[in-house]
């Protein structure tokens, strides 16, 4: 039985609302569930567990419409989705998908599936846990049993009272976790969205396809298929002094062009830089998506010789404060404040 294993579309979310590039990301979320499909008919599989929260916001007719045309293209698979008995799930309730998709309302639930056969004990519960689940037996020994758990936290291997040997399980697909993880040997598995969802969101994203034999009912093959040509990318850079202002400009440069225009970026400096070398976001192209800018770095100042210029007025008085001890003796918060200090009494000259 070959299957994929997508959680948390998030359908309708804007990541980067206030970014030029939010309404692009937004239809991104849309085009996952069509690679998504596309994978399904590239690779015929036999079933697919749409976990997590499928849409952001409680969906409306259209967003229904728009899934049950997708699900029309795979009526050879077995499309799994949750819905909440929620009021504002109304039309998710009532909507008339094809017969190939199963949608799970309570709690707990149990489905059988003739062909392939597959036996589902399908979950969200708050407080589920798999410890719980130990005690599930087959009503068809035929069957293929799989545990489909929705929005519950995994425990971790360490602590489980259990064996993944144990399990009695050949799968368990989770979903509403925010980080792609793997545990129990491969058996358990947060596949994380199809797209990042934000700038806390890095790494490849996509969603796993598998393969549990008929005869033995073991998972015998498990792989992560990249589904979006994005990803939010943190760099870090460390200056010292040596490094100029066009310097850093082309190692910008170079570090994104590397790693591809069409990402997203989260830029942290940090060290001690010459006061000439300004931490400022025009040091980047206008066609660099960047959600954050984080300048931790430390103005080089020659104290000594700021001071001799400045010794008359309130520049000079504040650095002669510090200068009473010898620049070495300071701790590390006399020392900041002082670099900080001087950095604003310096740019509040120029204004």
């Amino acid at each position: 039985m070959r299957f994929i294993h997508a959680a948390d579309l998030h359908l309708g979310m804007i990541p980067d609302a206030q970014h030029p590039w939010g309404r692009e990301r937004a239809n991104a979320l849309f085009y996952s569930a069509e690679k998504i499909v596309d994978l399904v008919l590239q690779e015929n599989v036999d079933a697919l567990f749409l976990m997590g929260q499928i849409f952001h916001l409680p969906p409306l007719q259209k967003d229904l419409e728009y899934l049950h045309k997708l699900f029309q293209k795979i009526p050879f698979c077995h499309v799994f989705l949750f819905c909440k008995k929620t009021e504002e799930n109304y039309f998710l309730r009532n909507f008339s998908f094809p017969e190939n998709v199963h949608i799970f309302r309570e709690e707990s639930s149990r489905l059988y599936i003739p062909e392939p056969e597959m036996e589902i004990l399908a979950v969200q519960e708050k407080d589920f846990s798999l410890s719980k689940a130990m005690s599930f037996a087959l009503e068809h020994e035929d069957a293929i049993p799989l545990l489909l758990w929705n929005g519950g936290k995994m425990e971790s291997p360490e602590d489980a009272s259990f064996h993944a040997a144990a399990l009695p399980f050949s799968y368990v697909a989770l979903g509403g976790g925010k980080e792609r993880a793997v545990f129990l040997e491969g058996k358990a598995v947060f596949p994380g969205s199809p797209e990042p969802l934000g700038p806390e969101s890095t790494g490849k994203h996509g969603v796993y396809l598998g393969n549990i034999h008929p005869i033995t009912k073991k998972l015998d093959s498990l792989s992560f298929h990249t589904i979006s040509s994005v990803q939010y990318i943190p760099l870090h850079f460390r200056l010292d002094p040596s490094v100029g202002q066009e310097t850093l400009r082309q190692r910008l440069s170079k570090e994104i062009e590397k790693r591809g225009l069409q990402n997203i970026y989260r830029i942290r400096f940090s060290g001690n830089r010459d006061p000439e070398t300004k931490i400022i976001p025009d040091l980047l192209s206008k066609e660099i998506r960047l959600v954050e800018w984080i300048d931790d770095t430390i103005p080089q100042y020659d104290f000594y010789a700021l001071y001799r210029e400045h010794q008359q007025d309130l520049l000079g008085f504040f650095i002669r404060s510090y200068l009473r001890k010898d620049l070495e003796a300071l701790n590390p918060s006399e020392k900041q404040s002082l670099f900080y200090g001087v950095s604003a009494l310096l740019e509040g000259g120029k204004s």
